[in-house]
Order: C-alpha cells, then sequence, then structure tokens
C-alpha cells in the first residue's frame, strides 16, 4: 500500500526551474519520522493533479516491470507548514517558490531521497552491465509514452550498475489528444523516441525485451487494479480511465508493440 505521509520540515527548493519540487523531513500517519522525500508540488505543475497522478502511476508501472524508480508516496502539505515556507522564500532570489508553496496545501507526489546516486551525463555510453536496463527503460518510455528523458535530459540516476528513473509527469502524452488513438500499440508517430537518451546507442544493436514483452502481457488484472487503485480520489478525474484504456489495448497487443519497439531500433 502506498505510504501516505506529512511534510513536517523543509529542507531546500531543488533547482531553480519552474517545478523544481521541494525536500522535505517526512513522518508518516502514526508521528514516526519517514525520512527525506523529494516533493513534487502541484503548485509548480500546469497539468496539476494530472501531472500528479501520471507521476504516481508512472512509478508505479516502472516497479510492476522490474525497474528501478525512487519508492514513491502521497505526501500531505498543510496550510500551516506552506505558510512558513512560503514566508521563507518571499523575500528571496525565487519569490515565486512561495506562490507555488501556497498553492500546493494538501497532497501532493513524493518520492524517497535516493543516497549515492549520479545523474546519467550526456551523451554517455551504456556500459554492458546496463544495457538490458537501457532497453527496457527505452521499451517502458514508448508503453507510457514520455517525451521527457531525451539525451539532454535524461532524467535517470545511476548507482553502480543500476539505473534509476524519475520525473514522469510528461508521461503518458496521448492525454494531450484531442482523439484517442485506434492503435496505441503503434510507436510510428511517436517522434519523441529519436530524442530519448539510448535511442542512438540502441539503434542497429539487439535487443532483448521478451520478458518486458510477457510481463504488459499480464499486466491486466490484479498488477494493474492495484497500481490504479493507489490513485488517491483527489487525483481521479478523466484522465485516469484514459490511461488505463491505453494500458489494456497495448496489453492486448503486446506481441504487436513489441515489433513496434524493435522496428523503431532496426
Amino acid at each position: 500500500m502506498l505510504p501516505r505521509l506529512h511534510a513536517t520540515q523543509f529542507h531546500r527548493f531543488m533547482g531553480s526551474g519552474r517545478t523544481s519540487p521541494a525536500l522535505c523531513g517526512c513522518e508518516d500517519e502514526a508521528g514516526n519520522r519517514a525520512g527525506d522525500v523529494v516533493v513534487k508540488l502541484r503548485g509548480g505543475l500546469e497539468s496539476g493533479e494530472t501531472g500528479l497522478l501520471c507521476e504516481l502511476l508512472a512509478s508505479r508501472l516502472a516497479g510492476y516491470f522490474g525497474l528501478l524508480a525512487p519508492d514513491p508516496a502521497l505526501v500531505v502539505i498543510d496550510a500551516d507548514f506552506a505558510g512558513l515556507v512560503a514566508a521563507l522564500e518571499a523575500n528571496g532570489p525565487y519569490p515565486k517558490r512561495a506562490e507555488r508553496m501556497r498553492n500546493s496545501v494538501g497532497l501532493n507526489f513524493g518520492s524517497r531521497q535516493l543516497s549515492d546516486v549520479s545523474t546519467w551525463p550526456v551523451d554517455k555510453a551504456i556500459p554492458e552491465a546496463m544495457w538490458q536496463a537501457a532497453a527496457e527503460v527505452f521499451t517502458f518510455d514508448g508503453l507510457v509514452q514520455n517525451p521527457d528523458r531525451r539525451f539532454d535530459n535524461p532524467n535517470l540516476f545511476t548507482r553502480g550498475n543500476d539505473i534509476y528513473l524519475f520525473d514522469h509527469e510528461l508521461a503518458f502524452s496521448f492525454l494531450l489528444d484531442i482523439l484517442e488513438s485506434a492503435a496505441p500499440w503503434r510507436l510510428d508517430g511517436q517522434r519523441y523516441l529519436d530524442d530519448h537518451v539510448f535511442y542512438r546507442k540502441l539503434k542497429g544493436r539487439p535487443i532483448d525485451i521478451n520478458g518486458f514483452t510477457a510481463r504488459l502481457a499480464a499486466l491486466p488484472g490484479p498488477a494493474l487494479d492495484g497500481i490504479l487503485a493507489d490513485a488517491p480520489t483527489e487525483w481521479n478525474n478523466e484522465s485516469l480511465a484514459k490511461i488505463e484504456r491505453h494500458l489494456r489495448t497495448v496489453s492486448a497487443h503486446a506481441t504487436e508493440f513489441a515489433g513496434e519497439v524493435r522496428r523503431r531500433l532496426a
């Protein structure tokens, strides 16, 4: 079950961008210390609750497919906490952070802070020990239609030979389409994949995505039901049903989807 935590200590904002998350110390619902959590603030997302929903579902799906990602959590920010942080930031170098925090009262998406990790460098070669994970990350981003893991913005951490995925607010980009695709397992129109962090390195090389394909085919049922059940009612808008339809449809065409991935990388 997804933990629901409460932000009780503010450490810092991470980065100076529009959506820079907040690093917060948190407690569980029993008041026990729960460690530091990177909180993606809904007040900093143009898509609001939909962006939080995408973060949550993509993180849970990554775990289902055996990919590594920081452990997700729901993080409650109360009005008093938001007010204190806003007061600290109002006269700082980035005053818009104050408004962002005030607009984040309620439920936000969080992920456990990782230690001893490095950001994937731009244009890094794929080490042999990471080859399988890289192929599955590319396949995963094709499934969730994530345009935001580019060669110039990898959104990946590494620790040893492990790859960790993060930042999925722009996943499920089909939500922006006026009409739903009749064949969402097709990748020929997904041009963002040409800019994927691993595309150029994987292109023309043999890949093994049989395990991923089998897990995709088996997704409907308890696994998918459990992932969808983690979505809090506050974020349960029409996007949740669209994401579910997409996943069920692609799952029903798992073999064709795998063929599309192989064709893009041929």
